[in-house]
């Protein structure tokens, strides 16, 4: 759950709500705060999100930003303002699917999805050493006083949130999948 790579993983997931709920969206009559998928993506972010990105940025606040920035320097507003930022991007990325969806162009959110993806194995390949030490941003950038991530209780939290995300994100897309079959075969 650090910083930089959940920002990446909401804008994935916000997309891939609307492009699973992209047959109901064309026919629907109502704006996008009033979409019940929408709404839907907002209760993920409420209920598991945003209570994970605060854990993790109260609790292990330099692991969270992948000593890129010093928690201690910039302040708890900065950590705020991050965690506020995964809703924010999740509804980007529903806006890109909805609006391709509207448009009938799936291919956008597709390419969109595939570009989030690509993006956020990119970023575990060129940081993903830093995910696997955890300690304060002085400790990393002076490699002394690190613990390995198996060796501290940041491992079954974040396993638990990893999860409980996923299993969420599933069930929401999965929903409206089935949904759009059913509505499919009514029609």
């Amino acid at each position: 759950m650090t910083i930089p790579g959940f920002i990446i993983v909401n804008l994935l997931v916000g997309s891939s709500v609307a492009y699973s709920a992209h047959l109901q969206i064309r026919t629907m009559q109502r704006p996008v705060s009033y979409n019940r998928y929408f709404n839907a993506l907002l209760l993920l972010e409420a209920l598991v999100v945003i209570p994970a990105g605060i854990y993790f940025s109260a609790f292990y606040p330099d692991w969270s930003w992948m000593y890129l920035v010093d928690p201690l320097r910039s302040g708890g507003a900065l950590g705020g303002m991050a965690v506020l930022a995964y809703p924010f991007a999740a509804a980007l990325g529903y806006l890109v699917g909805y609006y391709s969806a509207r448009g009938g162009s799936d291919w956008v959110t597709v390419m969109f999805m595939t570009f989030m993806g690509a993006g956020l194995a990119g970023l575990f390949l060129v940081a993903g050493d830093k995910l696997l030490w955890v300690g304060t941003f002085e400790q990393y950038h002076r490699n002394a006083g690190l613990a390995r991530l198996p060796a501290t209780s940041l491992l079954p939290s974040v396993i638990v949130a990893w999860m409980g995300t996923i299993v969420c994100w599933a069930t929401v897309v999965y929903r409206f999948i089935q949904e759009g079959r059913v509505s499919l075969r009514s029609a």
